[in-house]
């Protein structure tokens, strides 16, 4: 962080931008740039990004976009989630400093900033570039879950070939495998009457990962 960098020395478009967007010039400029782990309080990435963004420094918070229950009430009722980003390393921002030593005692002056990921010598640690863009490049876009989420209990998720309880219905209780899932529902593998049944559909907001 260098003494000249204010807020008003940004460029407008980052004034547009919304907490969680990404710069689009991000992997043009990240090869020029230092690179460190800035700590930061709990839940507060974005707003961490965004105070520093009006400094002047790149930044970038890897995403992920989950569904979530706006409210205990809309879970109760079963209502549709929605989307909800979330950072993928919660409490860390990544930062990027122009060439030189940046200016720590001004940086940890910033309320949303209570650390740096050090090295075992104590000094704050240089990440490596190359893996810093490829995390950019894998994750710019968000690491979004599937769709089907969506229909399914908050934590208790699955995919394809898990096992999963069944919570309701005429198979409450039971623990069998998923062998496809798709338009809200499960395809199940049964063992019904003595022998192997793979196409009960069930509903997926009455199954949870066992």
């Amino acid at each position: 962080m260098q003494d000249k960098t204010s807020p008003t020395s940004m460029p407008p478009m980052r004034d547009r931008m919304s907490d969680y967007d990404v710069s689009p010039d991000i992997l043009e400029v990240a090869a020029d740039l230092n690179w460190y782990a800035l700590q930061v309080p709990p839940q507060k990435e974005f707003v961490a990004q965004k105070i520093l963004r009006r400094y002047g420094l790149r930044t970038f918070v890897p995403v992920r976009v989950e569904y979530r229950h706006s409210s205990k009430k809309s879970r109760q009722l079963r209502l549709p989630k929605r989307e909800v980003r979330m950072a993928v390393a919660p409490r860390y921002v990544l930062a990027g400093f122009e060439r030189g030593r940046p200016l720590w005692f001004r940086l940890f002056n910033l309320p949303c900033i209570t650390g740096v990921v050090a090295g075992l010598d104590g000094r704050p640690m240089l990440l490596p570039n190359k893996e810093v863009r490829r995390l950019i490049r894998r994750t710019a876009t968000g690491l979004n879950a599937p769709e089907a989420q969506k229909h399914m209990r908050t934590h208790r998720e699955f995919s394809v070939g898990d096992d999963v309880r069944v919570m309701d219905g005429p198979f409450d209780g039971m623990v069998v495998p998923v062998v496809a899932i798709g338009g809200g529902f499960a395809r199940l593998g049964m063992t019904l009457f003595g022998g192997a049944v793979d196409d009960i559909r069930v509903p997926l907001d009455v199954l949870e990962a066992a």
